[in-house]
C-alpha cells in the first residue's frame, strides 16, 4: 500500500530546530512520502530580501514557523520570472504584492500559482509543499 501522508512529531521538530545552521539562507529536505505528493523542508531565511521570488505551478507552501520573524511578499507578478525546472518559477522583480509580518508561530498557506517572496527578518521555519 502506497504511503500517501508524512508525519513530523514534536521531537523531530526541536531536532531540525536545533539542526539548521546560525546563518542563512538555508534549506533541505527533511521527510516525503512514496510518491512525492508530499514533501517537508527544513529551512533557515538570510535576514534581508531574498535573492528571488518565486512561484510554483504544482505545489502548495505551508510554512510553520518556528523561530524569529520577518516580512513575506505574497501575490503579484514576477516580470522577469524564468522557469528554474518544471513549473517551478524565479525571478528579480515582484510586483502588486501584499506584504504581511510574520512570526513564530505563525502557520502560513501560499496556494499554487501564488507568487511570494521572503524579506527583511529572519526566520525557521517547516515547510510543507502538498500538490
Amino acid at each position: 500500500m502506497e504511503n500517501f501522508s508524512i508525519i513530523i512529531s514534536e521531537d523531530e521538530i526541536k531536532q531540525v530546530m536545533q539542526s539548521l545552521p546560525e546563518v542563512g539562507p538555508f534549506g533541505e529536505e527533511l521527510k516525503t512520502n512514496e510518491n512525492r505528493s508530499v514533501v517537508s523542508y527544513k529551512n533557515l531565511t538570510s535576514g534581508g530580501v531574498a535573492g528571488k521570488a518565486e512561484l510554483h505551478e504544482n505545489y502548495n507552501d505551508i510554512f510553520l514557523v518556528q523561530e524569529g520573524e520577518e516580512e513575506l511578499f505574497i501575490g503579484g507578478e514576477i516580470k522577469d520570472k524564468q522557469e528554474v525546472s518544471s513549473g517551478e518559477w524565479r525571478g528579480e522583480n515582484l510586483e502588486g504584492y501584499a506584504s504581511y509580518r510574520i512570526k513564530a508561530g505563525d502557520t502560513v498557506v501560499i496556494p499554487k500559482g501564488i507568487a511570494h517572496r521572503h524579506g527583511e527578518g529572519i526566520i525557521k521555519f517547516i515547510c510543507i509543499k502538498t500538490s
